[in-house]
């Protein structure tokens, strides 16, 4: 029998502050949302590819704002600026900043931003000389955040994207399907809505490698279409269905 849950958890105050940007994580039951605010001048590539370690943004955001502006900009040069009341889908492999001196407020629905904040913090706070005063090496910090992942502290993808972005070399494990460590990496991607462009930016990957990778996952997992891989992530347990909120943000934003 399913049961309905309430917790109260202000998304206001109490969040921790990450360079420019102020960041509180709610969770309640197996849902997640993120609240963001952006203060104005805020833009990823300056304030959060330090801590990330990538070019781009690479994570999906599913997200309502809920006060100023946002423009988006994807790595194929297309480019939205959202605001107030806006529901947005944004696929991996793209910077943001905030428009105009009004601070910029979101709600993100979808757990891979935070999980990816979570685990790039973690990383520089092992390895920056500065803050610390025995930092580890990169391969003493990798095995430190992968034995986090293993424990339930940090999400395994949100690790291995921050490690890859350092240069360290991605665990060889196999997934269902026998899919490869690498090939997981870009199923959780495409099943998320990213295109063999945007994986290869997330990866730091050729467009035709991305490429290869996925038509051997299609054939591994014995599918033909987007939808059929989706799924096939979902069953098991590599990405978390779409809520019917979530879900109905997406069909607005598509529809527009």
């Amino acid at each position: 029998m399913s049961h309905m849950r309430v917790q109260r958890q202000a998304l206001t105050g109490n969040g921790r502050r990450v360079g420019t940007t102020e960041i509180t994580v709610a969770t309640v039951g197996d849902a997640t949302f993120l609240r963001e605010r952006m203060d104005p001048g805020w833009r990823w590539s300056v304030d959060l590819k330090p801590i990330v370690g990538t070019d781009l943004c690479p994570a999906l955001h599913q997200l309502y704002v809920v006060s100023g502006r946002l423009r988006v900009l994807m790595d194929d040069t297309s480019e939205i600026e959202i605001g107030p009341g806006d529901a947005a889908v944004i696929p991996p492999g793209h910077d943001a900043w905030v428009v105009g001196k009004e601070a910029c407020e979101i709600i993100d629905f979808s757990p891979t931003y935070g999980q990816l904040i979570a685990a790039a913090e973690a990383y520089k706070a092992l390895t920056d000389s500065e803050t610390t005063r025995r930092p580890l090496s990169r391969p003493q910090a990798a095995a430190r955040l992968r034995a986090d992942a293993q424990r339930g502290r940090l999400d395994p993808g949100a690790v291995e994207l921050v490690l890859g972005a350092v240069g360290v070399q991605p665990r060889r494990r196999t997934g269902p399907a026998r899919l490869t460590a690498r090939e997981l990496e870009v199923l959780v991607l495409i099943a998320t809505g990213a295109s063999a462009k945007q994986v290869a930016h997330a990866l730091g990957i050729a467009v035709k490698t991305a490429t290869t990778h996925i038509e051997r996952i299609y054939a591994k997992c014995d599918v033909s279409t987007r939808s059929e891989v989706t799924h096939f992530a979902i069953a098991n347990g590599l990405v978390r269905p779409l809520s019917p909120i979530e879900a109905r943000d997406v069909r607005s934003t598509l529809s527009r």
